[in-house]
């Protein structure tokens, strides 16, 4: 695995554990923003929030007055962790 983010294998393995202990939703969730470059949402769930808190994810609001709209966004240091999750 090529790192960009982490500096260390310790450190994407620290990132991880902390994406599991978000949760089976918050890693679903960032599978799919990682599959597909970024989603786009109404509302923004719990796991998007603590993924956010956790610097997984990068959260826009892209809404206007009238509606609501958000879009979220992988980091690379969320792809880094799902990617050693994947490799276990």
């Amino acid at each position: 695995m090529m790192l960009i983010s982490h500096e260390s294998m310790e450190q994407v393995l620290e990132s991880a554990a902390i994406l599991v202990n978000l949760g089976l939703p918050a890693r679903k969730l960032l599978a799919e923003a990682v599959e597909a470059t970024g989603v786009k949402r109404k509302q923004l769930s719990k796991a998007a929030k603590d993924l956010e808190t956790a610097g997984f994810l990068f959260v826009r609001d892209s809404g206007n007055l009238w509606e609501s709209q958000f879009e979220l966004v992988p980091t690379l240091a969320g792809e880094e962790a799902l990617e050693a999750l994947d490799e276990k």
